[in-house]
């Protein structure tokens, strides 16, 4: 969430509020809304790290690898199909998609860390 701040803030905030036709003053927030996405990426990373202990998780850039083909055949495709046919252009997915794929690529490299780190390696 904190990649997530930074993405949407100081890295990429105004390109995203461009694409996206909407002004800083025009979004609303609630606390709900962090809830909720708290919750989602909670279940992201369990279900990642899952994947790759399952696979060995026998080196930091294995998981590098694993993390990052995680998004790219589950994430990557469902939401590009969301996008085609019911959501924002393709150029606020790319945004967004490069956003998952750092997060999903950094924590699949953490988890394999953790799981050498579990086996004394």
């Amino acid at each position: 969430m904190v990649l997530g701040a930074l993405w949407y803030g100081p890295l990429f905030g105004n390109t995203w509020l461009r694409l996206i036709g909407k002004s800083a003053d025009e979004l609303e927030s609630e606390p709900t809304m962090y809830i909720k996405t708290a919750v989602a990426a909670f279940v992201a990373m369990l279900f990642l790290n899952m994947v790759v202990v399952g696979l060995g998780g026998s080196s930091f850039v294995s998981g590098l690898l694993v993390g990052a083909l995680t998004f790219v055949g589950f994430g990557a495709t469902q939401t590009f199909v969301y996008t085609t046919f019911e959501g924002p252009s393709e150029k606020v997915w790319l945004l967004f998609g490069a956003y998952q794929f750092v997060v999903f690529t950094v924590m699949g490299g953490a988890f394999a860390l953790q799981e050498l780190a579990k086996r004394g390696v």
